[in-house]
């Protein structure tokens, strides 16, 4: 868990003692002011005894000796090279590949170089040298904001070793996406696919922003939220203050539960499809985007970078009345200005992305692209082209299929005297 106030940020993880008891045990350590972390699914904190100062490091009392209890542990109660995540969690092939793995794209796009080197961990990221751990806590290269956080959070490997975009499973428009699974068997091998930091299957993701007591306490935490795949979903921002968000949002605390959702009156479910429900409109536009990833992607972002421009104006206006509702000491009113602004965000946000996904259709569909124009064809008034894959990508069709696309240079011909149009030159043969 990442936990964090105006003033201090932790680290925790925590694992319940299953059959052997009730409760859990954990350990937080706090994150060194200048300095960033990340994790993902795989316990990360290794050693940190003796945990004797409550300003940075705090764990339960029987963090140790419940793994003595246990016999997951041999050494002392006290003896600092009791690690948590090497007795709790210890990292496996799967842990550091799908998981740490993630960690350490993040790492190595912004961590300043004397606290990590990649090519000293990029054999542990691959799951191939367990032995290499990576520091826990990182100084950055730079000052990061809100957006180098959304385009980690949405990070495909793109350009690293682990870059799944590049083979023949990527598919004509290099998708980083596989929809077999993360581990699958060919000739008695087995082998995996990426688990991306942009991930298709997530449920929902967040930013946040966390300030200092010089905001006022109802908006000194701020969220950027969405539904759906951090890489192509628009991100709304909600204050703590805020009591309601746009019905679109609204989850009802179901988490997503079809039963509760369907007796709360809340549109939509996984099984459901609903243009009221935030989550399948999000959805509709990302697995737009899967399938058609060079057209349509940068579109989707440039929608989503107008639509912030959008949000971050509306913000701004809120924030100031409400600040200026909260110093005057009306707090029902300030509330209210919060309140109305989530909803108003998410109101846009669901309308912006319904028409962005019809436009998405209109302009790609049947595997063309289509751009309105006055000198177009009659039937469409736009201009229709094919995409143009890459060579690589005919490369491969042609490895893969041999001769069976290719056009002979020599032919029998038919017996006649008749002229002979070109088939490709008759409307209606191509696609348009």
């Amino acid at each position: 868990f990442s936990i964090a106030d105006a003033t201090e940020t932790w680290y925790m993880e925590m694992i319940g003692k299953g059959e052997w008891g009730k409760g859990v045990v954990w350990v937080a350590l706090r994150v060194p002011d200048g300095y960033i972390s990340a994790h993902a699914n795989q316990a990360r904190i290794t050693t940190f005894l003796p945990c004797d100062d409550e300003s940075t490091c705090m764990a339960a009392p029987d963090a140790v000796s419940f793994a003595i209890e246990r016999g997951y542990w041999k050494g002392s109660a006290t003896d600092p090279a009791f690690s948590f995540s090497d007795t709790y969690d210890p990292v496996t092939f799967e842990g550091a590949r799908f998981c740490e793995a993630r960690v350490f794209s993040i790492f190595a796009q912004i961590a300043h170089p004397d606290d990590f080197d990649p090519n000293e961990h990029l054999q542990y990221a691959r799951g191939y040298d367990l032995t290499k751990r990576m520091p826990l806590f990182v100084r950055p290269r730079h000052k990061l904001t809100r957006e180098m956080m959304h385009t980690l959070m949405s990070d495909h490997y793109q350009g690293t070793w682990f870059d799944p975009s590049a083979d023949v499973g990527a598919g004509a428009e290099h998708t980083p996406y596989r929809w077999n699974g993360l581990v699958w068997e060919s000739g008695g091998k087995s082998y995996v696919n990426e688990r991306v930091v942009g991930v298709q299957y997530t449920g929902w993701h967040f930013v946040a922003r966390v300030r200092n007591t010089s905001v006022p306490s109802q908006m000194r935490a701020l969220m950027y939220w969405g539904a759906d795949d951090h890489s192509f979903s628009p991100k709304i921002p909600l204050h703590g203050g805020a009591d309601a968000v746009h019905l679109s949002y609204d989850d009802g605390q179901c988490t997503g539960r079809a039963a509760c959702r369907s007796a709360a009156g809340l549109a939509g479910n996984i099984m459901n499809f609903s243009w009221d429900a935030a989550w399948w409109v999000n959805n509709v536009v990302a697995d737009t985007v899967y399938t058609r990833k060079e057209r349509a992607a940068p579109v989707v972002l440039a929608a989503r970078k107008e639509l912030d421009a959008q949000l971050d104006q509306a913000l701004g206006n809120a924030e100031t009345k409400a600040a200026a509702a909260f110093k005057a000491g009306d707090m029902a009113g300030g509330k209210k200005v919060l309140r109305e602004h989530a909803i108003a965000a998410g109101a846009l946000a669901t309308s912006t992305w319904r028409t962005l996904w019809q436009s998405l259709m209109t302009s790609f569909i049947d595997g063309s692209i289509k751009t309105p124009s006055s000198g177009g064809t009659e039937d469409c008034g736009c201009t229709s082209e094919h995409v143009a894959f890459s060579d690589a990508w005919k490369a491969k069709v042609v490895q893969d299929a041999g001769d069976h696309y290719h056009v002979p240079e020599t032919r029998l011909a038919a017996q006649h005297d008749k002229p002979t149009i070109p088939k490709l030159a008759i409307k209606g043969v191509l696609p348009h």
